[in-house]
């Protein structure tokens, strides 16, 4: 049976000028507050080992309903509002289920 858990992964470049403002910043603002909410199962900022300039969000949800809620909160659209200045203006984000292996 098919995992119901959902997982996200958003990929986005910061400006090389903000990359401690931008971790610092997503680690307090987004990481901490999210990893509190129902439904939340993970959710972790990594950062490209090869390119430090590119991160990405990888976040695990209970359901679709716990990552909708997340979504809808005007709390993580203010942050996301100061955050996106500090990058290239591109984010690529994937919404994945676990088709088979580990949880």
């Amino acid at each position: 049976m098919a995992d119901e858990h959902v997982r996200v992964i958003a990929q986005f470049k910061v400006k090389p000028e903000h990359g401690e403002e931008f971790q610092r910043r997503a680690l307090t603002e987004m990481v901490g507050p999210t990893q509190g909410e129902p439904g939340c199962i993970s959710y972790d900022l990594w950062q490209d080992r090869n390119e430090p300039t590119r991160f990405a969000m990888v976040e695990q949800w209970v359901s679709q309903a716990d990552l909708d809620r997340h979504l809808a909160l005007p709390s993580l659209h203010a942050t996301l509002r100061e955050l996106m200045p500090l990058g290239d203006g591109t984010v690529q984000t994937g919404f994945f289920r676990l088709l088979g292996g580990t949880k």
